[in-house]
């Protein structure tokens, strides 16, 4: 099948729409019997695990009335939305007393009464918190304003578009409104009657606005999301009594209650303490099984699977003398290692590769990666061919080595062997995040393609069902990620697919739940077949999730045993997401300025790449807040193939260029 085909067999069993299920807290429903083909071809359920239950939200009566649409009340949707941000926004610093008294008249007191009413035994609560929990100091060397990536969550609130749910969304900064509403504005309401021509098209977002808090957590100091929560001991008592509510006479929350979902970006030992100080389930890996997300951790996933993937080192238990705990009072220690070693030095990392030279692996070149880099950005690569053709013993041969180290190419060029006053060196990093060497695979015209996959928990057991959400190419910059096209290449994609659910299994038998991904290698040989190397686990949500996220809960549908995404009427449906689009031009352009051009239907650029609704194609915006200091946006093509995704997304590029051209004009005036 080409990658524009539009029209396939419509088949008789789907995956499960695990965008929903892996919201889906409880545990296995009744007829849970799921076989390992299955796995990979479920029937989309909306009904029992798959679901996000019931969660009434109730008002009085002059709350409501604000709300409802009629014909002497047409307000517009920037004076809703400022509305919205005077009612469901709540601004948390470290002595804001947040009041629990259901009775109280504070702001506080109204969030707290208002999403605990009416709720039901069944009920659901999303809790966001979109936290960057990776290494600090590798994060700050790649951007000076991480906690702008923690928008790319904000796909959560189109669950809002369902009635049942509820969403409590925590951020570092506070939200533009404009940006709220833009998402909120995307869909229309389960069940809502789309046809009829007198309904108000304001209804939905009245609606779904009342089913959303956001909180907002300021803090000078540079620290992740979780751990500005974990220091507000008055944010984590009203969360738990919001979670847990005390109202219509039982208790909703808890551990032993499936109802409150923990999401988030990826897991952390913090967000395992927030977790257990809340009483619910943790949605991603715990920080107990982060060594799973490692570059090491995934050479012993695959090779456990009998995957093929690149020769390097360490090359257990050949290379067991080389690894070391390193600092063990360190606070990276206690986050990253729990226990697991490291090669943390270049002489081990260099003995390491003398040892895999004197075995007869001789690339052209030699990839260095820092096992808790992420984005390609810790990685590096060094030529070593003139000592590879050397007959040297390994001590003698290491040292050498050693000493080309520090002429390695680094992906990011800001990087440099010892750093300097402002940035860590490669060197230091190593030692602190320990660090594997790969073998550099041959081909000619190599592709990347990754496969993303949810392990849903098993209450009872250990070992959660794997469930293939997507396949992708992601479209690299170097070894840096910039974006992703869905579906992968159908020359490799069943492959792939089959690929990721042995490493789903593996890592579902530890324990591990959430999404996951893994990134592959593939290249043609000179016969046309396809060699498929896999190169890394990413034990989290990552650049593919919510490109995914936005187009299954807008379309709804899931992806077939083909690997494409068809929506519940059987359309196929294919993007290309970037979440690095730059131009110079944006810098200085507001978010609101922004949504305001994307919402104008006078702008002929806006009409063609606006979400159409009732078509289900279409251009959906994120990360808002690089606009203004960076110029930079990231967006997803949605289209009924790959040629209409590629269409919208150089119309998007055409309408960001002008938008720039537009709004520096009449800032300037």
């Amino acid at each position: 099948m080409s990658r524009s085909s539009i029209m396939a067999p419509k088949p008789e069993r789907r995956l499960t729409n695990m965008m929903l299920s892996s919201f889906s807290i409880g545990g296995k429903s009744e007829n849970d019997s799921t076989t390992e083909k299955e796995t990979i071809a479920r029937k989309p359920s909306c009904s029992g695990n798959a679901s996000v239950c019931r969660l009434e939200h109730s008002f009085s009566q002059s709350e409501l009335s604000h709300f409802n649409s009629s014909s002497e009340n047409s307000s517009s949707l920037n004076e809703l939305q400022s509305d919205f941000v005077h009612l469901h926004s709540i601004k948390v610093h470290s002595k804001t007393a947040i009041h629990l008294d259901p009775h109280d008249e504070s702001k506080e007191g109204f969030q707290f009464r208002s999403l605990c009413a009416s709720r039901e035994k069944s009920s659901k609560i999303v809790l966001v918190v979109p936290s960057i929990d990776l290494d600090g100091k590798e994060l700050r060397r790649m951007c000076d304003c991480i906690e702008f990536y923690e928008e790319r969550q904000l796909y959560h609130l189109l669950l809002a578009n369902d009635p049942s749910v509820r969403i409590i969304y925590l951020s570092s900064n506070q939200v533009d409104e404009r940006v709220v509403g833009y998402y909120l504005g995307l869909c229309r309401e389960n069940g809502s009657n789309q046809t009829n021509p007198n309904l108000d098209p304001m209804c939905d977002v009245h609606q779904m606005l009342s089913r959303v808090l956001m909180i907002h957590v300021p803090s000078s100091e540079r620290i992740s999301l979780s751990e500005k929560i974990l220091k507000q001991r008055n944010l984590i008592g009203f969360l738990r009594n919001v979670v847990r509510s005390p109202f219509n006479g039982h208790q909703v929350g808890g551990s032993s209650n499936p109802s409150v979902g923990l999401s988030v970006f990826t897991g952390s030992d913090s967000l395992d303490i927030l977790s257990r100080n809340l009483g619910i389930r943790l949605l991603e890996a715990s920080g107990d099984h982060l060594h799973y997300g490692t570059k090491q951790g995934s050479r012993e996933i695959f090779a456990e699977c009998g995957l093929t993937f690149p020769r390097g080192t360490p090359d257990l238990p050949a290379d067991d003398d080389l690894l070391s705990f390193g600092n063990r009072h360190s606070q990276e220690k206690a986050y990253w290692a729990h226990n697991h070693r490291y090669i943390r030095s270049a002489r081990e990392l260099s003995i390491g590769i003398a040892r895999q030279i004197a075995l007869g692996t001789h690339p052209t070149k030699w990839v260095v990666k820092l096992n808790q880099g992420f984005s390609g950005k810790g990685n590096a690569s060094v030529d070593l061919r003139k000592i590879q053709s050397s007959t040297l013993p390994i001590p003698e041969m290491a040292m050498q080595i050693e000493r080309e180290l520090e002429t390695m190419k680094f992906e990011d060029k800001s990087m440099t062997w010892n750093g300097d006053g402002n940035r860590v060196g490669y060197k230091t990093q190593i030692e602190r995040l320990g660090v594997i060497a790969e073998s550099f695979i041959e081909g000619e015209v190599p592709t990347s393609p990754s496969v993303q996959a949810v392990i849903e928990p098993n209450c009872e057991t250990v070992g959660g069902r794997v469930s293939l959400i997507s396949t992708h190419e992601q479209l690299l910059d170097g070894q840096v990620y910039c974006g992703c096209i869905n579906p992968a290449s159908d020359k490799y994609r069943e492959k792939i697919m089959e690929m990721g659910l042995k490493v789903g299994k593996k890592l579902a038998a530890r324990g591990v739940v959430g999404h996951f991904s893994v990134d592959f290698l593939a290249n043609q040989t000179r016969d046309g077949s396809w060699n498929v190397n896999a190169l890394e686990i990413n034990l989290r949500q990552g650049g593919t999730t919510h490109p995914h996220a936005t187009m299954a809960l807008l379309c709804g549908g899931c992806i077939c045993s083909d690997g494409l995404f068809r929506t519940n009427d059987g359309e196929v449906r294919t993007y290309i997401a970037t979440d690095t689009h730059c131009n110079p031009k944006l810098k200085g352009c507001s978010e609101s300025q922004l949504v305001d051009a994307i919402e104008n239907k006078t702008n002929s650029l806006a009409n063609t790449i606006r979400w159409n609704k009732d078509d289900g194609v279409g251009v959906v915006f994120h990360l808002f807040k690089f606009v203004e200091r960076h110029g930079r946006i990231g967006f997803t093509a949605i289209g009924r193939n790959e040629e209409e995704a590629k269409q919208l997304y150089e119309a998007a590029v055409r309408f960001l260029d002008a938008f720039g051209d537009t709004t520096n004009i009449e800032n300037k005036a």
